[in-house]
C-alpha cells in the first residue's frame, strides 16, 4: 500500500510539468533509486528545480522524496563551482517504522577548470525533531559521488549515499549506505 502511495506521488509530480528536465538512476546490490528532475524556472536568483524520487531496498524499505532547490553558479561563471540550497518531503518505511520529514539542505558541484566533463558532487539534509514524524525524531541525507559526462545529455557516475533516521526509543535506522553507480539523463 505504502509503496502504491510513493508511486502515485511520483507520478502526479512528473506529470504536472510539461519541462521534463532529467531522470537519474543509480543501484547497488541491495537498493534501487530513481530520481526525476524538471526545470521550473530562471531568473536573477537562480535555477528552480522540482525534484521527486523513489529508492527501494531489498530489506523491503522504501524512501520517497520531493522537494525544490534552487541553483546558480558560485562566483565567477568560469570558476566550475555551482551551489543550492532548499528543502524537500520525506516519506519512508525503514526496519518497519514509519518516518515523515521536512528537511533542509543543499549541494555542491564542481567541475574541474582543466577538465570539463569530470564533476565532483555533494549534498546534505537534515530535518530536526520539530519537522521529523511517526516513529522518527531526525533525518540526515548525506552523499557525494564523481562524474563523467559521456555526452552532453548523459552523466555516469559514481557515488556514496547515507540515509538514516533517528527513531524514538529505538536505535537509529541506517536506510540505504554504501557506493552506487548511476547514470543521469537530460531530455
Amino acid at each position: 500500500m505504502l509503496l502504491r502511495n510513493y508511486f502515485a506521488l511520483f507520478l502526479l509530480t512528473a506529470s504536472t510539468t510539461i519541462l521534463a528536465d532529467t531522470v537519474d538512476i543509480n543501484l547497488r546490490d541491495n537498493s534501487v533509486q530513481l530520481q526525476y528532475a524538471a526545470s521550473v524556472g530562471r531568473d536573477s536568483l537562480g535555477t528552480s528545480e522540482l525534484h521527486a524520487g523513489l529508492l527501494y531496498t531489498d530489506k523491503n524499505d522504501r524512501f520517497g522524496d520531493f522537494g525544490l532547490v534552487v541553483k546558480e553558479a558560485a562566483g565567477s561563471s568560469d570558476s566550475g563551482v555551482t551551489g543550492g540550497v532548499g528543502l524537500k518531503g520525506v516519506v519512508a518505511s525503514v526496519g518497519g517504522n514509519d518516518a515523515l520529514a521536512l528537511a533542509l539542505g543543499g549541494q555542491v558541484h564542481y567541475s574541474l577548470p582543466s577538465a570539463p566533463r569530470l564533476g565532483i558532487a555533494g549534498q546534505l539534509y537534515f530535518s530536526p525533531n520539530i519537522v521529523t514524524y511517526r516513529d522518527a525524531e531526525r533525518f540526515i541525507e548525506a552523499s557525494a559521488r564523481l562524474e563523467f559526462e559521456v555526452i552532453p545529455q548523459a552523466v555516469a557516475y559514481v557515488g556514496y549515499r547515507r540515509i538514516s533516521f533517528s527513531l524514538i526509543n529505538k536505535p537509529d535506522a541506517i536506510l540505504d549506505v554504501g557506493f552506487h553507480a548511476g547514470v543521469r539523463i537530460a531530455f
